[in-house]
């Protein structure tokens, strides 16, 4: 497999990888057995690229560690931080189950009494070519209850798309650059088409044909007919290819983190408005900077071939309605030319103007908290001063509460914004106030509404409750509640103190036969801190 166009091989790993391509030659013209010992030195091989690895990429960890340290912004931006320690997690644990893999062979083939520092490392019984295949199909993994091998072909897969996730989760939707050409665009596309060609090779896990044309899955390919030396290469070569992958994806993430730090190769003139909305009578204010400005050496402002000062800060009476258009130039130095960077910028100046909602209906209503939203286009809430007369006003969230006095026949809002230490009247408006619309009673039975012309008599009962309101096509959302009602049942009136059926009420419904009336009247009823009304009106209910 071919390195990287920005990290190649080296001589050592194409040695490493030549010897290995060999040797599996070898082993499939059936050589015999000393020669398959020649799998020890590919091992061991492995093994030191791998501890080279494993030591670049501590440094590298410990590196963005520091770095988080100092400047947290740069790993929390795109959430590279997160994306490093998934790395890590993924590679550790693909890493040890593989090795953990390796030493469960190895135990099967010297036995128990293998000390543990020559596990994985010196085999006796490199020519047993039945252990790998059994304890691949015929023994299981404790936890997830699959055979090993398929328990290790998942997460071999798993490893591989988490790799891509991790690394080139945004670069799979590659954004031009400013100034990128067409060609160089077209390289860089091309070479993340690369990078996951490669990631998908090595990490591969697909099934492939024998020389009879039978489809085997990969670890049948991996694991049967083969001797344990030549398993326990080919598995320390994975384990060197996640420490090599975790290390690009490491080199990667500290070449996009890096690319974040602000390079002065590219000049951009930029004018940041305090606001780009003023009022008439008011002043506008923005502020023009220049990117990577050198402090030792800084830009000169020009609007309008009017010189600012030093710190960029652009100021225009907003003596007129409408748009405003303005524009300049910046000199600064580079190297011992002077250059100029243009900027143009507008601003909009508008009439003084309030919007007031009412968040239920354009009046006002007596004994019911109205809720208002208020507004000035260009103006944050936090301006904005509010008084209101004929009524107690609160705030809940981003309403005004309003609550008309008992006696108000009118309520006035005057809103006011606070424009650069001056209190400004924006608009005031007045509104009408009415009591709260006549609601209408119906009984709820397990929360379903009781029909009154075609009553079943079990659906009038201790847990009836008797409720008042606009129903569910009404204007307002009101929390009404029952206070008392009569019954006339049998010519006899009973008595509720409540919104449900008294015992005596309910004795006498019980009494009710189909066509029998019950007449609800006498309904009182009050709003949530208003006083208690009566229904001008009866409810009546026909017994089905």
């Amino acid at each position: 497999m071919g390195g990287a166009k920005n990290c190649p091989e080296t001589p050592r790993q194409k040695m490493i990888g030549m010897m290995y391509l060999v040797l599996t030659a070898m082993l499939a013209l059936n050589v015999s057995t000393n020669v398959l010992n020649a799998f020890g030195l590919v091992d061991r091989s492995l093994h030191i690229s791998l501890e080279n690895a494993e030591e670049q990429n501590e440094s590298q960890y410990e590196r963005f560690a520091q770095m988080y340290h100092d400047t947290p912004d740069k790993l929390t931006v795109n959430n590279y931080i997160g994306r490093i320690d998934s790395l890590k997690a993924a590679s550790d644990s693909l890493f040890n189950y593989i090795e953990h893999f390796k030493r469960e062979v190895h135990l099967l083939v010297d036995g128990p009494e293998t000390p543990d520092s020559l596990l994985t490392i010196k085999i006796e019984g490199v020519s047993d070519f039945d252990t790998p295949s059994r304890y691949a199909s015929d023994m299981f993994d404790p936890v997830t209850g699959k055979p090993n091998g398929v328990e290790l072909r998942e997460r071999i897969t798993k490893y591989r798309e988490d790799l891509i996730a991790i690394r080139h989760a945004e670069e799979w939707r590659p954004k031009r650059r400013p100034g990128q050409t067409d060609e160089a665009f077209q390289r860089f596309t091309n070479r993340l088409a690369e990078v996951r060609e490669e990631v998908n090779l090595v990490f591969a896990t697909d099934s492939a044909p024998d020389n009879s044309g039978q489809m085997l899955s990969w670890e049948q390919v991996i694991f049967e007919g083969m001797p344990v030396g030549a398993c326990m290469a080919i598995l320390t070569k994975y384990q060197n290819d996640i420490r090599a992958y975790e290390g690009k994806t490491l080199s990667w993430f500290q070449t996009m983190v890096g690319g974040q730090d602000y390079k002065a190769n590219y000049i951009q003139a930029y004018v940041i408005p305090k606001s780009s909305y003023v009022m008439r009578g008011d002043q506008f204010e923005a502020q023009i900077i220049l990117a990577a400005v050198d402090t030792t050496d800084k830009p000169q402002y020009f609007v309008d071939n009017v010189q600012l000062g030093e710190d960029g800060i652009y100021r225009a009476p907003a003596s007129s309605v409408g748009e405003h258009t303005f524009s300049g130039i910046i000199k600064y130095r580079k190297g011992r030319r002077i250059n100029e960077a243009p900027f143009t910028s507008s601003y909009m100046v508008g009439e003084p103007s309030a919007s007031v909602m009412n968040e239920d209906l354009n009046i006002i209503y007596r004994d019911f908290d109205n809720r208002y939203v208020v507004s000035v286009p260009g103006v944050s809430e936090s301006q904005l001063k509010v008084n209101v007369s004929g009524a107690k006003v609160s705030r809940s969230g981003k309403f005004y509460i309003m609550r008309p006095n008992a006696d108000a026949k009118t309520v006035k809002v005057t809103v006011l914004a606070d424009m650069n230490g001056r209190q400004v009247t924006m608009g005031e408006k007045n509104f009408k106030v009415q009591k709260l619309p006549t609601p209408s009673p119906y009984f709820m039975d397990g929360g379903k509404m009781v029909n009154s012309s075609a009553t079943a008599r079990k659906s009038l009962n201790k847990n009836t409750i008797l409720e008042i309101g606009y129903g569910e096509d009404g204007l307002l959302e009101v929390g009404f509640e029952i206070t008392s009602f009569d019954t006339y049942i049998l010519r006899k009136t009973g008595k509720s103190s409540g919104n449900k059926f008294s015992a005596a009420q309910l004795k006498q419904i019980g009494q009710l036969k189909s066509g029998d009336l019950v007449l609800v009247q006498n309904i009182k009823y009050r709003t949530k801190g208003g006083a208690e009304q009566q229904y001008p009106g009866n409810l009546t209910l026909v017994l089905k």
